[in-house]
């Protein structure tokens, strides 16, 4: 009876292991299928990930090359897609019901604005989202639950964001944001998908505020309006992270202006030291 109660239990706990392992060895995957369907469901256009490559050893998550789709009917290669990107995780977070990022870091992001005639690819994703927050007729949930798993995270930097703004019948303008830095985004412990919504809004919206005197004010227009309706269907973190980050955009608008009006000085300075050295000269020095 012993040896049988033994080798239950060797059984029990062997079958655990090769449960643990199988789980282990198919994380990766299972967190790349998880962040492109919470990223369809959320934006309402195909998301897709190169790779994950999730650490629980080493706390870490790193993900290569997101890629944001347009929606149907626009030409521009993608609305955003970035470069690799990082992420700290609490291992033990990873295996629970909220997983605990101890930062979010993106160093690289490429963003499309096309203006068709009668409509443009961001309102398109933002009224989506806004359908979605508002808890009108949005898609299926994915998996029945509410936009993928549960995401804590105070802060998010977004570095190095180029967006192409393409015109109807012009070349496309760029605009630069330095730096996106937001506070935060996640501490309620939303779903992937919300977290995913907030940042994107937040991103476009440093964007626009960046854009100023670029972007055509009556493209601006219809972009701010549809992203206040979107930013107040999700709920107030989102409009704050909108309110976050255009304030960091106009850092980066005063940042500029005292660069390029230092730099100006200093070569009204440096000109006018050349002048003054060039009229204490005689005449025949000036040769």
């Amino acid at each position: 009876m012993k040896k049988l109660i033994t080798r239950i239990v060797v059984g029990v706990i062997v079958l655990l292991i090769l449960v643990v392992l199988g789980a282990w060895l198919m994380i990766d995957s299972i967190a790349k299928k998880g962040i492109e369907v919470s990223g369809e469901y959320a934006l309402g256009v195909p998301t897709k990930v190169n790779g994950v490559d999730l650490s629980l050893l080493g706390g870490t998550l790193r993900i290569d090359t997101l890629d944001i789709a347009n929606p149907s009917g626009f030409a521009s290669p993608h609305l955003m897609k970035s470069g690799t990107f990082d992420l700290g995780v609490r291992p033990a977070s990873v295996l629970g019901g909220t997983v605990e990022l101890t930062h979010f870091t993106l160093d690289g992001l490429d963003v499309n604005i096309e203006q068709k005639l009668d409509r443009n690819n961001v309102s398109v994703v933002l009224d989506h989202v806004k359908k979605l927050g508002g808890g009108g007729e949005g898609p299926a949930k994915p998996e029945g639950k509410e936009g993928g798993r549960k995401v804590k995270v105070d802060t998010v930097t977004v570095k190095n964001v180029v967006a192409h703004v393409h015109l109807l019948g012009g070349l496309p303008v760029t605009v630069n944001v330095p730096t996106i830095e937001l506070h935060d985004v996640g501490s309620d412990g939303a779903p992937t998908s919300q977290i995913i919504n907030r940042i994107v809004t937040a991103v476009l919206a440093a964007v626009i505020e960046k854009g100023k005197g670029v972007i055509p004010s009556d493209l601006a227009g219809v972009l701010n309006t549809d992203l206040a309706a979107a930013a107040s269907a999700m709920g107030g973190q989102a409009a704050k992270l909108v309110s976050q980050a255009k304030d960091e955009a106009l850092k980066a608008v005063q940042g500029a202006a005292e660069k390029a009006a230092e730099t100006a000085g200093k070569t009204a300075e440096e000109a006018k030291k050349g002048l003054g050295g060039l009229l204490n000269k005689t005449p025949g020095q000036r040769k």
